[in-house]
């Protein structure tokens, strides 16, 4: 699994819950995973087809999302394809049904329609999963019901014994429910992550969409534009898509627009622009919301208050899916709040009519709140956080409170003699003498509040009103598509109370709204101020030499992926070029150890980068190999580091950065003998090889936890007592093979050489205690009668280096002094034959090593077979050459 991850995707640790997931669905269980964009749900469906070498079928809505991820799996050299009506390869259905690709997406109707004729034929030829994404769309409580996808349980009975997987950013509780029963999914492992987006700044300002407000707008999209900055703008109406559109275009900013009127060639010419970085803006309606595959938009803007929290959510989980920080604005005014007609108009079911206006009071709700609003969006979901954010723009504005008990007096007073049968427009208007027809028929402005409330504004106390029911003293109640406001029984137990206008305080914290509206008469923000803040890298502890450097490899990777005909993230990331330029990789080997980085891209790009990193570098006066790398920004990816050589004055400088590395990781970082194995490597080196490195580090006086490291290799001191009752009976320990055939199967090379190197730092009596040779002789040796188990004058491990398995030393030695080991092929007489994995420890031992040193150290093979044996290795992705000389990758 590690290691399709790495090869792969370039990552060296999978997020939480991948793993999970990934082998239930290679155990052959149905799942269902709630995770939120950005956490990487795609991984738990490719994965599984890399290691099985059996195709993934994906189910996704819409055509342009499935052609993204095409196009970017296959820049990770995953054969991937999708079936859909804008296919202009002819054989791709041929080559699909023939089990040809890893992944195949389809849409539900593609799917549906699809002979089983089809589905047999890949189901013989191999299919390990089907995955169906975006799989709230199968809900009729979801935010984005759709027909078709209720008829995808029909696959079930042609796919007999495949695991079905469905996976979606936003579910309640009761849609979980649904998506489970409508795909009869059997017992499924159900994963719910969290729903947090830590990278994510969330921010609501009211407006009034003026002319100066637009300006204020392209301005801000302006600034980002010029920084490289992605900005996706959603709008409620086509109408607003194309008026803010025309301004940014009127300003200069080269923007795309997408809405369901355009022609389809329109829309797609318009997508792929936008993923391919041509345009930098993309002015939508909500027809633009899930079909995005793209990780680096910096910056979601909705551009009225949305219909519904779940596909806020959604469309605001665009931004910032690379875990790098990003932010979403929302900019509401009060007239987006009588909208719900317009998203009701097309229900006819009551149940369904309640369901989408409780959703948009929901979303009406977060525009008017004066607390966090993250924690407002994870208890809608149902997931509760103890603290505030320190992310949102109510946690980071200067708290403005008051006591606001006289002004809430009057409105619920009001509200309540007006009999709870009405909105708030109604008490509003009596607060603020108005003589109405209504008002005067109903005796209203008879009422003691009426014309109290002429301090305010309309839409002040329409902001009151708005955090009252955030405070729970007013509740809304929906009778069709009528809206009636009323006084809670929290509001009650206040008027009760209060008794008087001067009674009990109610300190609250006033919303933005109210403030600007205090301050300004209106709600429009203050001219020349700027909406929102743009995140710099000096932020992130750039220099302003490095920032330079960032800029100029962007620009390579837009040349890149202009040269190939894809999109600039496809051929990798934004945090990656951002570790490019912080650490400044000289060679392809320190290149492949950082995260998003895979076999894939090293074998295509890396030498283009080097080039530009070393040239750029030196331009800039910048040290290349600049180290240690700086920790992952997305929170819930591993924090690795890039490791420097340890700094211990005494560690010998004839070991190797990889046996450095690796002691360091074991020794220092406390990881496994696997997890070194796999770190930051697009092909792991084996454990053994790991376990030599760090025995060699142990010879040469570094530092070591020997009883884990004794643990971890299975070296007890039972066993330790068999080894040295062996070696007693051999006479010699300089050839392992004798002393392991005096030893049960159970007792390794392993564990006979870390028995020596232990023995020859004469710490053995301190590691295994004082057990004699003879103690557990039957135990560990098999023998009845055992020797006096004292060490030969020349068995000390430290005399002899250069053996692997089957002998004890480092590789650093000439080969004359090598004996011969069956595993590596050493000759009596006293030359090296090559092997694949004699060669690999061979290179791993030199920071790189030319032909002609390799071809003098295994004089025992012919020239033409040791190179035979490097172009296996380099084909594989192992070692690389550069400059001439072999490396590791």
């Amino acid at each position: 699994m590690e290691a399709a991850l790495k090869g792969y995707f370039g990552y060296s640790s999978f997020r939480p819950y991948q793993r999970e997931i990934i082998q239930k669905v290679l155990d052959g269980r149905d799942c269902l995973v709630v995770m939120a964009t950005g956490s990487g749900k795609s991984i738990c469906y490719q994965i599984p087809p890399l290691v099985t070498k059996k195709t993934a079928v994906v189910v996704s809505p819409l055509l342009s999302l499935m052609q993204d991820q095409v196009m970017s799996l296959k820049q990770k050299g995953v054969k991937s394809e999708y079936l859909g009506s804008t296919q202009t390869n002819s054989s791709a259905s041929s080559e699909a049904e023939k089990g040809m690709f890893d992944v195949l997406y389809m849409t539900p109707e593609k799917a549906i329609s699809l002979p089983s004729r089809f589905w047999n034929n890949l189901q013989a030829a191999g299919i390990c999963l089907l995955a169906v994404d975006e799989a709230h769309c199968i809900s009729e409580w979801g935010h984005d019901f759709r027909m078709e996808y209720k008829q995808l349980h029909l696959l079930r009975d042609l796919l007999v014994g495949v695991p079905f997987v469905a996976l979606t950013a936003t579910a309640t509780d009761r849609v979980r429910r649904d998506i489970s029963t409508s795909l009869v999914l059997h017992s499924p492992h159900v994963v719910v992550g969290s729903f947090d987006r830590h990278n994510l700044f969330y921010g609501v300002k009211s407006c009034n969409r003026s002319i100066s407000f637009v300006s204020e707008l392209v301005k801000d999209v302006s600034k980002r534009s010029a920084v490289g900055e992605s900005t996706i703008i959603y709008c409620t109406t086509i109408r607003e898509t194309e008026q803010v559109h025309e301004a940014l275009v009127t300003a200069g900013i080269k923007s795309g627009i997408y809405h369901g009127q355009m022609f389809s060639r329109a829309r797609e010419e318009s997508h792929r622009s936008f993923i391919r970085d041509e345009v930098l803006v993309m002015v939508a309606t909500i027809a633009f919301g899930m079909g995005i595959d793209k990780p680096d938009v910096r910056c979601v803007i909705h551009y009225g208050c949305p219909k519904s929290l779940e596909s806020y959510y959604q469309e605001s989980g665009r931004c910032g899916r690379d875990g790098l920080p990003s932010v979403c604005w929302l900019y509401y005014q009060r007239s987006d709040f009588t909208k719900a007609d317009f998203y009701c108009a097309e229900t006819k079911n009551g149940a369904q009519r309640k369901a989408i206006m409780d959703s948009f009071m929901a979303a009406q709700k977060y525009c008017l709140l004066a607390t966090c609003r993250r924690r407002f969006l994870l208890q809608y979901f149902g997931e509760e956080r103890d603290s505030d954010c320190g992310n949102c723009d109510n946690c980071t504005a200067v708290k403005n409170v008051r006591d606001l008990s006289k002004e809430t007096f009057l409105l619920l007073s009001c509200i309540k003699s007006c009999g709870g049968r009405w909105g708030l427009n109604l008490p509003i208007d009596v607060l603020r003498g108005s003589r109405a027809k209504k008002i005067v028929d109903n005796n209203y402005d008879k009422l003691q509040m009426h014309g109290r409330g002429k301090d305010y504004s309309p839409n002040w106390w329409k902001a009151l009103g708005g955090l009252l029911m955030a405070h729970e003293y007013l509740k809304e109640t929906v009778r069709d598509t009528f809206r009636f406001v009323s006084v809670s029984p929290k509001g009650l137990k206040f008027l009760s109370t209060a008794g008087k206008m001067d009674g009990t305080p109610l300190v609250l914290q006033l919303t933005a709204e109210m403030i600007d509206l205090e301050e300004h008469g209106s709600s429009q923000h203050k001219e020349g101020g700027g909406l929102n803040p743009v995140p710099t890298l000096e932020s992130e502890k750039f220099s302003e030499d490095e920032t330079k450097l960032y800029q100029m490899l962007l620009n390579v990777r837009m040349k890149l992926a202009q040269d190939i005909g894809t999109a600039p993230y496809a051929i990798c990331g934004d945090q990656t070029i951002r570790n490019f330029a912080k650490t400044r990789p000289s060679t392809g080997a320190r290149l492949a150890h950082i995260d998003g980085v895979n076999q894939h891209f090293i074998s295509r790009f890396s030498g283009i980068f080097i080039q530009n990193i070393t040239q750029l570098s030196k331009e800039l006066n910048l040290p290349l190999d600049n180290s240690p790398m700086p920790p992952p920004t997305n929170p819930v990816v591993e924090n690795i580091a890039g490791l420097p050589k340890p700094v211990q004055n005494n560690l010998p400088g004839i070991l190797g950065d990889a046996k450095l590395t690796a002691w360091e990781l074991w020794q220092k970082q406390e990881f496994s003998f696997l997890k070194i194995a796999y770190f930051r490597r697009a092909v792991p080196i084996k454990e053994k090889t790991v376990i030599a490195y760090i025995l060699d580090a142990a010879r040469e006086g570094c530092e070591m936890d020997w009883s884990r490291f004794c643990r971890e290799v299975g070296l007890t001191p039972e066993i330790a007592s068999g080894i040295r009752l062996a070696i007693s009976k051999v006479g010699s320990c300089d050839k392992l093979k004798p002393i392991k055939e005096e030893l049960p199967e159970n007792v390794t090379y392993d564990m006979i050489k870390t028995f020596l190197t232990i023995e020859g730092n004469g710490l053995s009596e301190q590691v295994f205690g004082n057990v004699s040779a003879s103690s557990h002789a039957s135990e560990a040796s098999g023998n009845d009668n055992p020797g006096d188990g004292a060490l030969t004058g020349d068995a000390k491990p430290s005399a002899k280096r250069g053996q692997t398995d089957g002998m004890v030393g480092s590789a650093e030695e000439p080969a004359m002094k090598q004996q011969k080991t069956e595993e590596h092929g050493v000759e009596s007489s006293g030359t090296t034959v090559a092997t694949e994995q004699s060669v690999l420890e061979f290179v791993a031992s030199h920071d790189g090593v030319l032909l002609d040193d390799v071809v003098k150290h295994f004089d025992g093979s012919k020239r033409e077979s040791v190179v035979e044996i490097l172009d296996s290795l380099e084909s594989e992705f192992e070692i690389y050459k550069k400059n001439g000389k072999y490396m590791m990758m």
